[in-house]
């Protein structure tokens, strides 16, 4: 129902038939269940922002890219890990999927991402104290 009225049909947020009916769902469930992530960094294009899901505070900015949440889509990676999963889920949304970043660029968005995993790891531990 989300598919066809908030999208409009949209073939790009197509869900599938039903969970995990798609062969890449499948894929990174499994992955998931196996490895259990603490935070997920997720590639995708072509918004240009950075975007988060999940139980934390999210990094400001990675880069070039600034915190701009898309929202919750059924069928997300976003939905199914950052909000039933409880696992942070931060999606690098490049401005073009032809592109990739300068060396400069992409060097900028991993030590933001460490300079954030840092900061969230000591919150954490203090918090447990």
């Amino acid at each position: 129902m989300y598919w066809e009225k908030r999208t409009r049909k949209d073939p790009r947020r197509w869900p599938g038939r039903k969970p995990l009916s798609e062969p890449e769902t499948r894929f990174l469930h499994d992955e998931m269940q196996k490895f259990k992530p603490h935070l997920i960094v997720s590639i995708h294009a072509p918004y240009g922002v950075l975007d988060f899901d999940g139980p934390s505070v999210p990094p400001s900015r990675l880069g070039r890219l600034y915190l701009d949440q898309v929202g919750i889509f059924p069928g997300s990676l976003g939905n199914y890990g950052g909000v039933h999963k409880g696992v942070p889920v931060v999606t690098i949304e490049l401005p073009n999927a032809l592109r990739t970043p300068l060396d400069a660029e992409t060097r900028q968005m991993w030590l933001d991402l460490l300079r954030w995993t840092s900061a969230k790891v000591q919150g954490d531990a203090a918090a447990a104290r």
